[in-house]
Protein backbone atom coordinates (compact mmCIF):
# COMPACT_ATOMS: atom_id res chain seq x y z
CA UNK A 1 0.00 0.00 0.00
CA UNK A 2 1.05 3.69 -0.60
CA UNK A 3 -0.06 7.13 -0.04
CA UNK A 4 0.46 10.25 -1.87
CA UNK A 5 2.00 13.11 -0.24
CA UNK A 6 2.14 16.71 -1.34
CA UNK A 7 5.41 18.55 -1.07
CA UNK A 8 4.66 22.17 -1.48
CA UNK A 9 8.22 23.44 -2.64
CA UNK A 10 8.72 27.36 -3.42
CA UNK A 11 5.71 27.81 -5.59
CA UNK A 12 5.04 24.17 -6.61
CA UNK A 13 2.90 21.40 -5.56
CA UNK A 14 5.04 18.13 -5.95
CA UNK A 15 3.45 14.68 -5.43
CA UNK A 16 5.34 12.20 -3.76
CA UNK A 17 4.37 8.82 -3.69
CA UNK A 18 5.09 6.66 -0.63
CA UNK A 19 4.63 2.87 0.91
CA UNK A 20 2.09 3.12 3.84
CA UNK A 21 2.17 -0.75 4.16
CA UNK A 22 3.55 -2.61 7.44
CA UNK A 23 6.64 -4.41 5.57
CA UNK A 24 8.26 -1.18 4.18
CA UNK A 25 9.49 0.84 7.18
CA UNK A 26 12.69 1.15 5.52
CA UNK A 27 10.54 2.29 2.10
CA UNK A 28 8.44 5.02 4.01
CA UNK A 29 11.54 6.54 6.52
CA UNK A 30 13.47 7.01 3.16
CA UNK A 31 10.65 8.48 0.78
CA UNK A 32 9.00 10.53 3.84
CA UNK A 33 12.45 11.79 4.37
CA UNK A 34 12.80 13.00 1.13
CA UNK A 35 9.42 14.56 0.81
CA UNK A 36 10.00 15.93 4.21
CA UNK A 37 13.18 17.67 3.51
CA UNK A 38 12.73 18.86 -0.04
CA UNK A 39 12.44 22.75 0.60
CA UNK A 40 15.90 22.11 2.99
CA UNK A 41 17.66 19.47 1.46
CA UNK A 42 19.66 20.95 -1.29
CA UNK A 43 18.48 24.92 -1.69
CA UNK A 44 21.54 25.38 -4.15
CA UNK A 45 20.11 22.79 -6.30
CA UNK A 46 16.28 24.67 -6.37
CA UNK A 47 18.36 27.76 -7.02
CA UNK A 48 20.02 26.03 -9.83
CA UNK A 49 16.74 24.75 -11.16
CA UNK A 50 15.09 28.89 -10.39
CA UNK A 51 17.85 30.52 -11.97
CA UNK A 52 19.90 28.84 -14.94
CA UNK A 53 16.45 26.79 -16.76
CA UNK A 54 14.79 28.21 -19.41
CA UNK A 55 11.40 26.96 -21.22
CA UNK A 56 12.60 24.36 -24.34
CA UNK A 57 15.99 23.19 -22.71
CA UNK A 58 16.84 20.11 -21.71
CA UNK A 59 17.92 18.47 -18.37
CA UNK A 60 19.35 15.16 -17.37
CA UNK A 61 19.28 14.09 -14.08
CA UNK A 62 21.99 11.52 -13.50
CA UNK A 63 21.40 9.49 -10.34
CA UNK A 64 17.36 10.57 -10.35
CA UNK A 65 16.48 8.55 -7.42
CA UNK A 66 12.52 9.22 -6.84
CA UNK A 67 12.60 12.46 -9.20
CA UNK A 68 12.20 15.41 -6.80
CA UNK A 69 13.84 17.32 -8.89
CA UNK A 70 13.46 15.97 -11.92
CA UNK A 71 9.33 16.53 -11.02
CA UNK A 72 10.64 20.27 -9.81
CA UNK A 73 11.99 21.21 -12.80
CA UNK A 74 9.41 20.25 -15.35
CA UNK A 75 6.70 21.71 -13.11
CA UNK A 76 8.87 24.53 -12.73
CA UNK A 77 9.24 25.31 -16.83
CA UNK A 78 5.30 24.63 -16.97
CA UNK A 79 5.89 21.28 -18.44
CA UNK A 80 8.30 23.41 -21.60
CA UNK A 81 10.99 21.57 -21.11
CA UNK A 82 12.48 18.14 -21.59
CA UNK A 83 13.90 15.95 -18.80
CA UNK A 84 16.04 12.75 -19.35
CA UNK A 85 15.69 10.97 -15.90
CA UNK A 86 18.65 8.16 -15.30
CA UNK A 87 17.97 5.75 -12.80
CA UNK A 88 19.84 2.13 -12.49
CA UNK A 89 18.17 1.10 -8.70
CA UNK A 90 15.10 -1.31 -9.62
CA UNK A 91 13.16 0.29 -6.71
CA UNK A 92 14.34 3.81 -6.95
CA UNK A 93 13.56 3.52 -11.01
CA UNK A 94 9.81 1.94 -10.49
CA UNK A 95 9.23 4.88 -7.76
CA UNK A 96 10.63 7.60 -10.27
CA UNK A 97 8.81 6.21 -13.24
CA UNK A 98 5.21 6.41 -10.66
CA UNK A 99 5.91 9.87 -9.60
CA UNK A 100 6.35 10.81 -12.75
CA UNK A 101 2.80 9.76 -13.97
CA UNK A 102 1.61 11.29 -10.29
CA UNK A 103 2.69 15.01 -11.41
CA UNK A 104 1.24 14.70 -14.70
CA UNK A 105 4.46 14.87 -16.50
CA UNK A 106 4.96 11.51 -18.36
CA UNK A 107 5.25 14.07 -21.82
CA UNK A 108 8.12 15.94 -20.32
CA UNK A 109 9.96 13.71 -17.40
CA UNK A 110 11.73 9.97 -19.54
CA UNK A 111 12.99 7.91 -16.93
CA UNK A 112 16.22 5.56 -18.36
CA UNK A 113 16.65 2.47 -15.99
CA UNK A 114 20.68 2.82 -16.96
CA UNK A 115 23.77 4.02 -15.07
CA UNK A 116 26.27 6.94 -16.43
CA UNK A 117 29.69 5.82 -16.17
CA UNK A 118 33.00 6.41 -18.33
CA UNK A 119 32.54 3.51 -20.28
CA UNK A 120 29.36 1.67 -22.12
CA UNK A 121 29.37 -1.88 -20.52
CA UNK A 122 26.74 -4.49 -18.84
CA UNK A 123 27.66 -4.10 -15.12
CA UNK A 124 26.95 -5.08 -12.01
CA UNK A 125 24.87 -2.55 -9.49
CA UNK A 126 24.50 -2.83 -6.04
CA UNK A 127 22.09 -1.60 -3.66
CA UNK A 128 23.19 -0.70 0.05
CA UNK A 129 19.48 -0.55 0.74
CA UNK A 130 16.90 -2.19 -0.65
CA UNK A 131 14.32 0.44 -0.69
CA UNK A 132 12.61 2.93 -2.75
CA UNK A 133 14.21 6.42 -1.51
CA UNK A 134 17.47 4.61 -0.25
CA UNK A 135 20.73 6.03 -2.03
CA UNK A 136 24.69 5.45 -1.30
CA UNK A 137 24.74 2.55 -3.67
CA UNK A 138 27.27 1.28 -5.96
CA UNK A 139 27.99 0.54 -9.78
CA UNK A 140 30.56 -1.52 -10.67
CA UNK A 141 31.97 -2.91 -6.77
CA UNK A 142 30.20 -2.37 -3.46
CA UNK A 143 32.24 0.60 -2.57
CA UNK A 144 30.00 3.77 -1.91
CA UNK A 145 31.78 7.97 -1.07
CA UNK A 146 34.65 7.86 -0.04
CA UNK A 147 36.06 4.61 -0.81
CA UNK A 148 33.93 2.75 2.05
CA UNK A 149 33.30 -1.05 0.96
CA UNK A 150 29.48 -2.04 1.86
CA UNK A 151 27.23 -5.02 2.50
CA UNK A 152 24.40 -4.91 -0.55
CA UNK A 153 21.06 -6.29 0.38
CA UNK A 154 20.72 -6.51 -3.33
CA UNK A 155 22.84 -7.29 -6.65
CA UNK A 156 21.61 -6.55 -9.94
CA UNK A 157 22.74 -5.70 -13.92
CA UNK A 158 22.49 -2.76 -15.30
CA UNK A 159 23.74 -0.79 -18.70
CA UNK A 160 26.09 1.76 -18.13
CA UNK A 161 26.42 4.25 -20.68
CA UNK A 162 28.56 7.24 -21.14
CA UNK A 163 27.47 10.70 -20.92
CA UNK A 164 29.25 11.40 -24.97
CA UNK A 165 27.55 7.70 -25.86
CA UNK A 166 23.86 8.88 -24.68
CA UNK A 167 24.01 11.87 -26.86
CA UNK A 168 26.41 10.50 -29.82
CA UNK A 169 25.83 6.49 -30.18
CA UNK A 170 22.49 6.39 -28.54
CA UNK A 171 20.81 10.05 -30.11
CA UNK A 172 19.71 11.28 -27.18
CA UNK A 173 18.63 15.25 -26.88
CA UNK A 174 21.81 16.77 -26.08
CA UNK A 175 21.44 18.42 -22.87
CA UNK A 176 21.40 22.17 -21.72
CA UNK A 177 22.30 20.99 -17.97
CA UNK A 178 23.36 18.23 -16.28
CA UNK A 179 22.62 17.25 -12.68
CA UNK A 180 24.90 14.67 -11.21
CA UNK A 181 24.44 12.51 -7.73
CA UNK A 182 25.54 9.38 -7.92
CA UNK A 183 27.60 8.84 -4.25
CA UNK A 184 31.04 8.33 -5.56
CA UNK A 185 31.75 8.04 -9.02
CA UNK A 186 31.46 11.77 -10.32
CA UNK A 187 35.05 11.59 -11.57
CA UNK A 188 34.28 8.50 -13.96
CA UNK A 189 31.26 10.21 -14.91
CA UNK A 190 33.20 13.40 -16.20
CA UNK A 191 35.87 11.33 -17.80
CA UNK A 192 33.15 9.80 -19.78
CA UNK A 193 31.89 13.14 -21.03
CA UNK A 194 34.64 14.90 -23.10
CA UNK A 195 32.84 15.65 -26.63
CA UNK A 196 29.55 16.77 -24.20
CA UNK A 197 31.61 19.29 -21.99
CA UNK A 198 33.34 20.56 -24.87
CA UNK A 199 30.44 21.07 -26.61
CA UNK A 200 28.68 25.33 -26.21
CA UNK A 201 25.10 24.04 -26.08
CA UNK A 202 26.19 22.07 -22.42
CA UNK A 203 25.15 25.85 -20.49
CA UNK A 204 25.65 24.64 -16.85
CA UNK A 205 26.08 21.42 -14.75
CA UNK A 206 25.46 20.97 -11.24
CA UNK A 207 27.54 17.92 -9.77
CA UNK A 208 27.56 16.18 -5.94
CA UNK A 209 31.12 15.64 -4.66
CA UNK A 210 32.44 14.53 -1.76
CA UNK A 211 35.48 15.67 -0.83
CA UNK A 212 37.97 12.82 -0.80
CA UNK A 213 41.46 12.64 -2.36
CA UNK A 214 41.12 16.35 -4.11
CA UNK A 215 38.26 14.73 -5.53
CA UNK A 216 36.67 18.26 -6.10
CA UNK A 217 39.77 19.67 -7.32
CA UNK A 218 40.37 17.50 -10.01
CA UNK A 219 36.74 17.23 -11.29
CA UNK A 220 36.97 21.10 -11.25
CA UNK A 221 39.81 21.47 -13.45
CA UNK A 222 38.30 19.38 -15.81
CA UNK A 223 35.95 22.03 -16.38
CA UNK A 224 38.01 24.78 -15.91
CA UNK A 225 39.64 22.97 -19.08
CA UNK A 226 36.71 22.75 -21.00
CA UNK A 227 35.40 26.51 -20.45
CA UNK A 228 33.01 26.46 -17.76
CA UNK A 229 33.50 28.89 -14.36
CA UNK A 230 32.47 28.62 -11.15
CA UNK A 231 28.97 29.41 -10.35
CA UNK A 232 28.47 28.36 -6.67
CA UNK A 233 26.53 31.11 -4.79
CA UNK A 234 28.27 29.86 -1.65
CA UNK A 235 31.81 29.02 -1.64
CA UNK A 236 33.18 25.75 -1.63
CA UNK A 237 34.26 24.02 0.92
CA UNK A 238 36.92 21.25 0.53
CA UNK A 239 37.20 19.85 3.71
CA UNK A 240 38.23 16.54 4.12
CA UNK A 241 34.76 14.26 4.00
CA UNK A 242 32.28 17.15 2.96
CA UNK A 243 29.69 16.35 0.75
CA UNK A 244 28.71 19.14 -1.82
CA UNK A 245 27.25 20.52 -4.97
CA UNK A 246 29.52 22.32 -7.15
CA UNK A 247 28.09 24.25 -9.91
CA UNK A 248 29.78 25.24 -13.07
CA UNK A 249 28.26 27.44 -16.25
CA UNK A 250 29.56 27.73 -19.52
CA UNK A 251 31.95 31.14 -19.55
CA UNK A 252 29.58 33.95 -20.68
CA UNK A 253 26.01 32.04 -19.99
CA UNK A 254 23.64 34.27 -17.78
CA UNK A 255 21.69 33.39 -15.33
CA UNK A 256 18.18 35.01 -14.04
CA UNK A 257 17.69 36.74 -10.93
CA UNK A 258 15.65 35.39 -8.60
Amino acid sequence: MSATITCNVRDQAILIDVETDGESEDSRNHELWRANSFNEKEPDTLDWIDTWFQPGETMYDVGANIGQYALYAGRKLNAQARILAFEPEALNHAKLNKNILLNGLANVVTAYPIAVSDRTAIQHFYSKTFAPGAALHALGEPVTQGAVPFEPQNRQGTMAVSLDDLTGRFGLPFPTHIKIDVDGIEDRIVAGASRTLEDARLKTVLIEVYMFQDMARKIETAFFNRGFVPANVIPVDYSEGIVQNLIFSREGATRKVI
